[in-house]
């Protein structure tokens, strides 16, 4: 019996991966003089950014990120979340355990929750800065279930990228693959996602099979 349902945020629930890339390309632009490149964004999509622009930039990443940060802070009131989302959840909250396993910051999973108004559904959030390692390895997950008190079996993660399937099947979790968001299922399928998500509502038919 499925007890809980865990999220991503960025691209999932909420409408962010365009001002993120935004914000990044504004780095990009201040610090190294050029615009972000298709296959640079592609890889930043779902993963710690910092910690990639570190490694690719090991002088300047840093500098890169801070500067792209305060931007996208600036913007945060601009974000939305994807149409159906909010009734989804207030829905699902009544039922199951309500979760956000993230890349990104804590404070701005936080910000944005709360901005968005999803905060008042969600049980937790587990964010990059409470595992030592993120997607695509199971540890955030694995987390999740652990403050849930819930065994993997008895969960669902759904996501958009292939960060987020990889995880939840090495934490023996059943995937979903949300395709309203960031999600492109041409380059999810390679990775055989449980079920495919054409919309927010699907997810009840998903938990459904699952009983």
């Amino acid at each position: 019996m499925i007890k809980a349902v865990l999220f991503d945020m960025d691209g999932t629930l909420l409408d962010s991966e365009t001002l993120s890339e935004r914000a990044t390309n504004y780095g990009f632009m201040e610090i190294l003089g050029r615009e972000i490149t298709a296959e640079e964004h592609s890889q930043l999509i779902g993963r710690p950014v910092k910690k990639i622009l570190s490694q690719w930039f090991p002088d300047k990443g840093e500098t890169i990120y801070d500067t792209g940060r305060l931007y996208f802070n600036s913007r945060l009131s601009t974000v939305e979340t994807y149409p159906g989302i909010s009734e989804v959840l207030e829905k699902l909250s009544k039922r199951y355990y309500l979760g956000v396993v993230t890349s990104s910051h804590r404070s701005d999973a936080q910000k944005l929750l709360t901005l968005s108004g999803l905060l008042t559904y969600i049980r937790l959030y587990v964010g990059q800065e409470d595992t030592e390692y993120q997607k695509p390895d199971p540890e955030p997950l694995n987390l999740a279930l652990k403050r849930l008190n819930v065994s993997s079996q008895e969960a669902v993660y759904i996501g958009d990228q292939p960060y987020d399937v990889i995880a939840a099947h090495e934490a023996g979790i059943h995937a979903a693959a949300a395709l309203w968001g960031s999600g492109n299922m041409e380059r999810l399928e390679m990775y055989h996602p449980d079920r495919f998500l054409a919309s927010p509502v699907e997810i009840f038919d998903f938990i459904a099979e699952l009983r």
